[in-house]
């Protein structure tokens, strides 16, 4: 099992549209095979920060649900979306033991 731990550092005041944004792409993109997750949000550390993970048997897996993801369009719209919210943000991938 892998986790896909995507965190985000919101623009300042935006972590609240881009939590709505995250859990509407999750839901969205579940007819693609791509796993909802779950979305969390600081409550120590810098502000805004949004984190969204997602689990996946493998990252082959997690690669062909992606690909599935980023050929849709409705993807690039919701995407475009997500850009006005975010200042950075980063990947990590973790294998559950």
């Amino acid at each position: 099992m892998i986790i896909d731990r995507k965190v985000f550092q919101a623009k300042y005041g935006k972590a609240n549209e881009l939590v709505s944004l995250l859990k509407r792409g999750g839901e969205a993109f579940k007819r693609l095979g791509y796993d909802p997750g779950r979305v969390l949000t600081d409550l120590s550390g810098a502000f805004f920060t949004v984190v969204w993970e997602n689990e996946w048997e493998s990252l082959a897996h997690w690669d062909e649900a992606r690909q599935k993801m980023f050929a849709d369009p409705e993807f690039g719209r919701w995407f475009a979306e997500m850009e006005t919210l975010v200042e950075s943000g980063s990947r990590e991938f973790y294998a559950v033991e």
